[in-house]
Parts: C-alpha cells; sequence; structure tokens
C-alpha cells in the first residue's frame, strides 16, 4: 500500500467520522435526489423518446450533472468513468482510448457517441475524436449510456453501446456563472456562461471556456502533447405554442495539440521524427422542432457540422448534413410505437504528405435509413416486449439490418429481469476502403510495412444476448446485474500479404504489405455488477465491478498480424470503483473514487489503481470552492501503450476551482 493511498483513505476516515456523528442537514442536490428520484429519472436514448430509468430494458447508467460536478473531472471522458462497463483509459493531455464492454481504442470504433442527438463520430478513421467534443460542464442535464447495441434506432456503429451528452433547456441555466480552475498540470477551465429571456416565450443562453493542459510523464522522450483549447457557443428554445417548442444551439472551437509522428521516405535514414502542434478547428449549428399532433408528437432535427484537422500525415476537412424525423403515434392500449427516417450526407477533403495517400482524396458519402419500433404490454404493469428494426443504406456495404427484441418481466415493484437479443454492424469507414501507408520495418534491410486499401472490406457484425436484473431491496440501496454474450462475425483483421521488392525509385527496398479485411471471428462476454446505498440525506456510496473478456480466432485463409492480439489484449478483464459522497456541516462538501483496471497485456499495460478526492466549500449561496487531487497513489503512471518512443504515463495532478453563481 502507497503512502499517497494511505493519506487518501486517511482523508476519507477523518471526514467520514465527524459527519456520522453530526448527522447534518444538507443544501445539496445529493440530499434532494433519494433513490426513488434516480429510478423516476427520464431518459431519450434508448426509445427516442421520455420515459422513466427504471422501465427501460436495457442496462443503462445516467451520470447527472451533479455527480460530474462531485467527481471533479475536467473532462466527458474523465466524466464517464462514473458509468460502469466503460474503459476510460488516458492516452496523454487530452487524447482517450474508450470502449463499451470491450474493444476500445483511441477512436472507440464500436460506440456511437452524440451530443444532444447530433453524431459525432467521424467516417474517416471510424470513430470518435474526443478530446474535441466538449462543452460548458453546468449546462449537461445528463450523460446518458447505453450499455449493448443500439443501432436499431440511431443506425450503425453503435456496436457496444451509445453515449448521449444531453445539456439543459436554456430555460434552467439563466442567469450568469463565472468559473475559473487552476492547477499543477492544466490551467482552466476558465468558463463563462450568460441566460436570459426575450419575451414570455424565448429563453437563450451564450457560452465561453478555455484551458491549457500541460504535457504528461514520458521518461526519456519529448513533451510533446501539449493541448489548448478555446470553446464557445449559444442555444436558444422558442416556446410557439403550448405544444410546440423549437430549439437552435451551434458550437464552435479552435484548439492546438502536441503531436509526435514518424515520417517514412525512400531515401536514408528512411523515418524522420516529428514534433509539432496540430490546429484542430470545427463549428455545428443544430435546429430541433417537436410538438404535438392529432395523431401523436412529432420531432425534427437537423444539423450542419464543419471539422478541420490538420494533423500530419492527414489534413482533413468535413462537412456534415443531417436531417431525421420521427412520429409517435398516441399509445394504443397495449402498444407505444415509433416510427421515423434519417438522412445523413458528409462530403471530405483530404490532403497527405510523405508516403500517405487517400485514394480518391475527396469524396461524398451518404447514410440513410428507416426504423420503426413497438413497445407491447402483453401483461399489463407486469411483461413487456420491445421490438423493432432499422434498415440503412451506406456508401461502403450498401444495405444493413439491424433488429432486435427485448424483454422487461417486472416481478415487483422494486424488483425486474430484462433480456434481449439484438443485431448491430460497424460500417466501413475511409480508412479501410481507401488508405494507403507506408512505415519503416527496418532501416538496416532497408524493409518497410504498406498498408494497401481494401474495397472489399464489409462491415463488422454483432449479434448480442443480454440478461439482466435491476431491483432495490431496501428503500436506500439499489442493485443492478447486467451479463452479456456477444457473437462477434467479419471483425477487423490486418492480412500480411506477399512480400516483394521494389526497385523504384531507388534503392531498392523490401515492401511488406498488409491490408485491413475481416479475417477473424469469435466471441465477447462478461457481466456488470453496481449498487447504490443511501442511508442518509447526507450520505451516498456507490460502487461497481465489471467482467469482460474477448475471444477472437482467425477464420480460414487469414493470416491477421495484430489484430487478434489488441482485440483480446487492450480489454481489461476487470474494472472496479467505489465511490463515496459526504455533505457535512457549513456547506461542506466531500467526495472520494477509488478505481481499479486490470492489465492490458497486449500493450504491457500493469494493472493500477488510483483515487480522486474533491473537497468543496460554499461560503456563500452563490459561490463554491473545491480542491481536487487527481491519480494520488503515485507520481505517474501508465494507463495505454502509446506506440511511438517511450510511453506517456499520467502524472498526479491537484488543482483548485472557483465559481460564481448569480
Amino acid at each position: 500500500m502507497t503512502r499517497a493511498w494511505r493519506v487518501s483513505s486517511a482523508l476519507m476516515l477523518l471526514w467520514w467520522l465527524p459527519m456520522a456523528a453530526a448527522q447534518a442537514q444538507s443544501t445539496s442536490d445529493l440530499k434532494r435526489m433519494s433513490l426513488q428520484d434516480l429510478m423516476d429519472l427520464e431518459i431519450t436514448t434508448f426509445s427516442r423518446d421520455s420515459e422513466r430509468t427504471s422501465d427501460v430494458p436495457a442496462a443503462v447508467h445516467v451520470i447527472t450533472q451533479d455527480d460530474i460536478r462531485r467527481s471533479g473531472a475536467t473532462s466527458l471522458p474523465e466524466a464517464l468513468r462514473l458509468a460502469p462497463g466503460i474503459q476510460v483509459s488516458r492516452l496523454d493531455a487530452s487524447r482517450y482510448a474508450i470502449g463499451i464492454r470491450g474493444f476500445p481504442d483511441r477512436l472507440s470504433r464500436a460506440v456511437l457517441v452524440m451530443i444532444d442527438g447530433r453524431v459525432v463520430y467521424s467516417p474517416l478513421f471510424a470513430g470518435t475524436y474526443w478530446e474535441v467534443q466538449d462543452t460548458l460542464f453546468e449546462d449537461i442535464d445528463r450523460i446518458e449510456v447505453i450499455r449493448g447495441p443500439g443501432g436499431t434506432l440511431w443506425g450503425p456503429n453503435a456496436v457496444n453501446g451509445i453515449i448521449n451528452v444531453i445539456t439543459k433547456p436554456s430555460a434552467d441555466t439563466q442567469g450568469v456563472i463565472v468559473s475559473a480552475t487552476m492547477g499543477s498540470r492544466l490551467v482552466g477551465p476558465f468558463s463563462a456562461r450568460l441566460g436570459g429571456a426575450i419575451g414570455e416565450s424565448l429563453r437563450w443562453r451564450a457560452y465561453a471556456k478555455g484551458r491549457d493542459v500541460r504535457p504528461q510523464f514520458r521518461q526519456g522522450g519529448p513533451d510533446y502533447d501539449h493541448w489548448r483549447m478555446v470553446q464557445g457557443g449559444l442555444r436558444a428554445d422558442w416556446t410557439l405554442d403550448q405544444n410546440r417548442t423549437l430549439t437552435v444551439q451551434g458550437d464552435t472551437y479552435t484548439a492546438t495539440q502536441g503531436q509526435q509522428l514518424a515520417l517514412a521516405s525512400f531515401t536514408p535514414p528512411f523515418s524522420e521524427t516529428l514534433v509539432r502542434r496540430s490546429t484542430l478547428t470545427g463549428g455545428n449549428l443544430l435546429a430541433r422542432f417537436s410538438g404535438d399532433l392529432a395523431q401523436g408528437q412529432f420531432h425534427v432535427q437537423t444539423y450542419y457540422d464543419r471539422t478541420t484537422r490538420d494533423e500530419r500525415p492527414v489534413r482533413e476537412v468535413r462537412d456534415t448534413f443531417d436531417l431525421y424525423f420521427q412520429h409517435r403515434p398516441r399509445p394504443a392500449a397495449r402498444n407505444d410505437f415509433i416510427w421515423g427516417a434519417s438522412s445523413r450526407i458528409t462530403s471530405s477533403t483530404l490532403d497527405t504528405v510523405g508516403l500517405t495517400t487517400f485514394t480518391p482524396a475527396a469524396r461524398t458519402d451518404g447514410l440513410h435509413g428507416v426504423f420503426a419500433q413497438d413497445d407491447i404490454s402483453l401483461v399489463p404493469a407486469r411483461l413487456r416486449l420491445v421490438v423493432g428494426g432499422r434498415l440503412d443504406h451506406n456508401a461502403y456495404s450498401a444495405w444493413e439490418f439491424q433488429p432486435t427484441a427485448r424483454a422487461m418481466w417486472t416481478l415487483t415493484e422494486r424488483h425486474s429481469l430484462i433480456g434481449a437479443v439484438t443485431r448491430a454492424v460497424r460500417t466501413p469507414s475511409q480508412v479501410e476502403h481507401d488508405y494507403a501507408t507506408t512505415s519503416v520495418a527496418s532501416p538496416a534491410q532497408p524493409a518497410f510495412v504498406r498498408l494497401q486499401p481494401n474495397t472489399a472490406f464489409g462491415p463488422e457484425r454483432v449479434t448480442a444476448y443480454e440478461l439482466g436484473y435491476r431491483g432495490q431491496p431496501h428503500r436506500t440501496a439499489q442493485i443492478t446485474m447486467s451479463s452479456f454474450y456477444n457473437r462477434l462475425d467479419d471483425v477487423l483483421s490486418t492480412e500480411l500479404l506477399t512480400p516483394f521488392v521494389e526497385t523504384t525509385p531507388p534503392p531498392a527496398r523490401v515492401i511488406l504489405p498488409v491490408t485491413f479485411a475481416n479475417g477473424l471471428h469469435g466471441d465477447s462476454r462478461g457481466f456488470e455488477l453496481t449498487t447504490d446505498w443511501r442511508p442518509t440525506a447526507w450520505l451516498r456510496t456507490s460502487g461497481s465491478y465489471s467482467f469482460a473478456r474477448i475471444r477472437l480466432t482467425r477464420s480460414p485463409g487469414s493470416a491477421d498480424v495484430s489484430q487478434e492480439r489488441r482485440g483480446e489484449g487492450l480489454t481489461p478483464h476487470h474494472q472496479a470503483q467505489v465511490q463515496t459522497s459526504v455533505d457535512a456541516p457549513h456547506a461542506l462538501q466531500f467526495d472520494w473514487m477509488w478505481r481499479y483496471v486490470s492489465a492490458l497485456p497486449a500493450g504491457a499495460v500493469p494493472s493500477y489503481s488510483t483515487s480522486d478526492v474533491r473537497v468543496s466549500w460554499q461560503p456563500r449561496r452563490h459561490v463554491e470552492v473545491a480542491i481536487v487531487g487527481q491519480n494520488l497513489h503515485d507520481a505517474h503512471h501508465l494507463e495505454w501503450p502509446s506506440g511511438l518512443g517511450p510511453n506517456v504515463e499520467i502524472r498526479r495532478s491537484v488543482y483548485a476551482s472557483l465559481t460564481w453563481r448569480k
């Protein structure tokens, strides 16, 4: 047991004992939200309409705004650590590898990520650039996390789960908030938000924030991963009449990210390592119109998104336009039906340097789909069956069908069982179809590895089986258990082709060609256990444990050289965490989170445990001061392999924040 661990444990105990004696009353959100309140929280991601969390026949977890605040998180990926079954590994100052129920990677290719229903999944390298997904934390209402496939309503790439960040309506963010943060590894975020009203029907808000994150620890290598970002946005909500609303919102950002890369060439010394600053910019504008019709409810949303990523060896400029419509007829006696359609057009222009190309360098792709889902009450208040399906057409693999069947059996008012069978797909992206790049394997030969495009690459397919339990054994305690078994087909592989000698341009060299293919199959299995105990108004203790194991096998004829090992060896078998929140007298709050992640053998990452501690004080009603310590057990620890040069390790850090609300 390290000294830092003993210190953090002692701090928790010193705070706990006085609280138990004082039985103090609290004015925090923690006091006002009981377990029943949590179960009554409404979410929209599972069925595209509001329903209570306790009624959702899926493995769902809601991270509330108060959870985020009390965690001390400074980025969205850090906040996601509050949900069970999610692996969040930090790569450096700004980048993260995230996965749900396995297959974590830099871009989370098996997870669909949305902000207010706006999909931020990129079709270039397949996934989400987490470093530029941000908003004002005080404006977040909740983060809804669905573990398990969700493609039936939301489309391709929701293979292992969905993460939807939902912000508050403007009516709930009136007034002023100003916040400043300073610490050992970061300056900021500095943020400000102003909310107001125009007449009786329009509410609005505008915000701005910026931060500067210093490099993490790297033994014997350059500190390249400095991160800076400035972001702003606005939102306006109109109540057009009693039953119809219009929302318009948008964000814009600019950032610089430290980058280290190796550029290959066919002349000695054949490779050059560069450290540079990459510029990332983007913006989006979204409009949403919803309300009642004579026959039910409707919802129309459209958005435009533009991103520019100036990262060597690829510079990307992408424009995305999305439109979707959904209609929910008035529920019948035993049926609650929803249907809709969506269309997304995305256009990219790519510039490359060195021995890297995209062919074609500019392309426009479409994703168009229709969906329907029916929630059937087989036995009123006891047994539900949810069946649905989605049919999509994409530019790479044409038509894809994603069906689902879910059942929920309510044993008693406090206990229920859930079962599901779902099919989901991850559609191909430009990196599999159009990307070619060459890197040095051995300068002595010389020998090069050349990734060649594969226009025959098809979608990755998953058939998922789930079984879960949700219960409240006591009015102060809640427990959930979820188990899953996924059948994996046509999984991404890196196939070694026949080597050859290339003589033009000189000098001669050995080429080891590889290509992406669908050469693996297998399964993944595991379970998650969560508990939440709130014995008093001032104390909450929660915990979770998750187990996951992936087994992949080469299909006949496959010569995979890396993906089989990465798929199995970069998913931790065991993850656990414990959180304790205490509301003390005199407007003091204490929060402690301990987490454990088992080893990642494919990246030579050892297991680790660490703690975060937050202490806050409200000297005045509108003022909050907080001190947060993160990753307290060690001076630095490794969470993910870097791949080029010495690994980047995540440092212990301490910061203080001051927030004023009016």
